[in-house]
């Protein structure tokens, strides 16, 4: 069992999403609410809202996750090949233990960038530091004065085996398609902008360890089961 946590103060639904969709094609795949405002509470159609447990699509949903104790209950009772955690309690990160890969979803808003460093420093204390965890930015970027070194500057006291940062230009079409999907059972794939896309795509490969070709025929398989 691979786990991904996904950090960030940041609407990153969309992309969970779309990661689970894309791994559950072939994998048994849990997504983890651990957000502090349950977001994930009204982005998609529920057959018993008082249940804390959805399978959705092809996936399984586990929500108001306050701490790895609880996701351990689950998964002591549960098999599964790939659990995305999303998370942006700076209390729960300080206890979760090492995973395999993390991703620090942002923008370039200042609050934004400012309460990830938070989540960032709450994460990597101790053993972590030295864990040679993977982490790579995602990264909604927009035009202004500002670049990714200045991300990078406020977390020059950490050492972290960064990867190349995912950076998508989002428009109109992605918006709709969080919009369409927020009322589907289904996870719709289709007529998402090119850089978003490739961002998703980028990020299936490597959490899969695999080459872009076996990625593009998951998305294909993806696009026909909508």
């Amino acid at each position: 069992m691979k786990q991904i946590l996904v950090m960030g103060h940041y609407d990153k639904t969309d992309f969970m999403m779309y990661l689970s969709k894309l791994l559950s094609m072939e994998h048994r795949v849990l997504l983890v609410d651990a957000s502090r405002n349950k977001d994930y509470e009204f982005v998609f159609p529920k057959m018993d809202p008082t249940l804390n447990v959805h399978e959705h699509d092809q996936f399984v949903i586990l929500e108001e996750v306050q701490s790895y104790s609880e996701l351990m209950l689950h998964l002591e009772h549960n098999q599964y090949d790939f659990v995305l955690i999303d998370c942006d309690n700076e209390t729960a990160l300080k206890e979760w233990p090492e995973v395999d890969l993390v991703y620090m979803v942002t923008s370039y808003e200042n609050p934004v960038i400012q309460r990830n460093i938070k989540l960032i420093h709450s994460y990597f204390q101790g053993d972590k530091l030295t864990a040679n965890i993977p982490v790579t930015k995602v990264i909604h970027e927009a035009t202004n004065h500002l670049d990714e070194q200045y991300i990078n500057s406020l977390m020059d006291d950490l050492s972290l085996s960064w990867r190349e940062s995912l950076v998508y230009y989002s428009d109109e079409r992605d918006q709709t398609l969080k919009i369409i999907n927020q009322y589907k059972n289904t996870v719709m794939v289709k007529r998402m902008s090119s850089s978003y896309k490739l961002v998703i795509k980028q990020a299936v490969e490597f959490i899969l360890n695999t080459e872009m070709s076996k990625v593009n025929a998951l998305w294909k398989r993806a696009e026909r089961s909508n």
